[in-house]
C-alpha cells in the first residue's frame, strides 16, 4: 500500500532537516576559509589581513553568519542544484538535447532517441494518471549502461532513462522502473535530493580546482609532476598567496565533501525502499520491479570494470552505476595517482548510496507474497 500523506510529509520533513544540517556545515566552512583568505593579505603587502585574522572572529560573529548564510545556501541549492546535477549527469550542457548532432550517425541516434522518449512519455503519462500526478518530462540518454533517475525543482521535473534500460527490460519491468522514478517525484524526495546534490558536487569541484592550483604552481608543481603554468611563473608574487590558501583550504573542502556526501548518501538509502514500495503500488506488481532489479544487477560488468556514477548522480539513479560510456584512463603522474587513491579511500569510508540490491529484491518479493495471500 502507498504511504499515507502524513507519512510522506514526515519523510519529506526529515529529508529537509538533513539538508539544512549540512548547509550549516557549509556555512561554517565558508566562514573559516574567508578568515583564512583575509589573513593571507599581508603576503600582498596589505597589513589589514593579520589584524583581521586576530580580531575577525569577534568583528563578524558566527551566529548571524549561520542564521543568514544557511537560508542563502539553501536558496542556492534549490535554484542551481537542478542544473548542476544535470550537467554532472550528462557530462556537458544542461540537457543531452542541447548539442546539435553533426554527423549522419549522430542525427540518426538523436531521432531514435526522441522516438523512444515519445513512447516513454505515453507510458509515464499512463502510470502518472494512476496516482493523479502531472506527467514529468522524459529525456532519453544514449548510454550502454541501463539506468534511470529523476530530478526536479519547482516547475521542472524530468525523468531520465538510458537507451540500454529500454532495450534490456521487458514491458512489465520497464513500467516498474518508471513507476519507481514517479514514486520519487510523488514523495517529494526527488526535489530534496536534487537540491542536496549541490553541496557534494560543488565541494568536489572546489577541491579539484584547489588541487589544480597546486599542480600548476611554480612553487609546488615539482611534487605533483605537473607542468608549470606560464601565468603562474610570470605572476609568482601574486600566486604564492593562492598556493598558501590552497594548502590550507583543501582539508576544509575535502571535509565538507565527506560530510555532505555522507549525509546525502544516507538520505539516498532511506528513500530507495520508499520508492520501491511506491513504485510497486503504482505499477501494481512488486514482482515486476524485483525482476527489473535482478536484470539490472545481472548486467553489472566484472568488478575490475565497474564504474560507479559520480556523487550527485549516483544517489539519484535506480542503481548506482555510471551513465557515461567513456572508460577513464589509468592514472598517470603523481597528482592523478593521489586523486585516484583519495577516491578509493573515500569510497571505502563513505556509506553506500543504495541499499543492497538483494535486500531490495527480498523486500519486494515479500510484498508480492503478501498481495498474493490477500488475493
Amino acid at each position: 500500500m502507498p504511504a499515507s500523506h502524513s507519512t510522506l510529509r514526515l519523510r519529506l520533513a526529515a529529508l529537509l532537516l538533513g539538508l539544512v544540517a549540512f548547509d550549516v556545515i557549509a556555512v561554517l566552512t565558508a566562514y573559516i576559509l574567508a578568515h583564512i583568505a583575509y589573513g593571507l593579505l599581508p603576503m600582498f603587502g596589505l597589513p589589514t589581513g593579520a589584524s583581521f585574522w586576530t580580531r575577525g572572529f569577534h568583528l563578524v560573529p558566527l551566529r548571524p553568519v549561520v542564521l543568514a548564510g544557511t537560508p542563502l545556501v539553501l536558496a542556492l541549492q534549490f535554484l542551481f542544484g537542478y542544473r548542476v546535477t544535470l550537467r554532472e549527469a550528462t557530462g556537458g550542457p544542461d540537457l543531452p538535447e542541447a548539442s546539435e548532432p553533426e554527423t549522419a550517425r549522430e542525427r540518426f541516434t538523436a531521432i531514435k532517441r526522441e522516438r523512444t522518449a515519445a513512447q516513454l512519455r505515453e507510458r509515464v503519462g499512463r502510470l502518472a494518471q494512476t496516482v493523479d500526478m502531472a506527467t514529468p518530462d522524459v529525456t532519453v540518454i544514449d548510454s550502454a549502461t541501463p539506468n534511470s533517475y529523476a530530478a526536479s525543482r519547482p516547475g521542472e521535473r524530468t525523468l531520465f532513462v538510458t537507451t540500454a534500460l529500454v532495450d534490456r527490460l521487458d514491458d512489465r519491468e520497464l513500467d516498474a522502473v518508471l513507476a519507481h522514478e514517479l514514486a520519487h517525484l510523488k514523495n517529494g524526495d526527488s526535489f530534496v535530493m536534487t537540491a542536496a546534490a549541490f553541496l557534494p558536487i560543488v565541494s568536489a569541484r572546489a577541491t579539484r580546482s584547489l588541487r589544480t592550483t597546486l599542480e600548476t604552481s611554480v612553487f609546488t608543481h615539482w611534487f605533483f609532476d605537473g607542468e608549470t603554468s606560464r601565468n603562474a611563473v610570470s605572476a609568482a608574487y601574486f600566486h604564492l598567496p593562492l598556493v598558501a590558501f590552497a594548502l590550507v583550504a583543501i582539508p576544509f573542502t575535502a571535509a565538507l565533501y565527506l560530510a555532505s556526501t555522507a549525509c546525502y548518501r544516507l538520505l539516498s538509502r532511506v528513500r530507495e525502499y520508499a520508492a520501491d514500495a511506491g513504485g510497486a503500488a503504482i505499477c501494481g506488481s512488486p514482482a515486476a520491479l524485483a525482476s527489473a532489479l535482478e536484470t539490472l544487477a545481472e548486467d553489472r560488468r566484472p568488478d575490475t570494470d565497474i564504474r560507479t556514477a559520480e556523487t550527485g548522480v549516483r544517489e539519484l539513479c535506480v542503481v548506482p552505476y555510471a551513465i557515461a560510456d567513456e572508460t577513464p584512463a589509468p592514472p598517470e603522474g603523481r597528482a592523478e595517482r593521489i586523486a585516484h587513491r583519495w577516491h578509493t579511500v573515500t569510497e571505502r569510508l563513505l556509506p553506500g548510496s543504495h541499499p543492497d540490491v538483494d535486500d531490495r529484491i527480498a523486500a519486494l518479493q515479500e510484498r508480492q507474497s503478501a498481495l498474493d495471500r490477500r488475493s
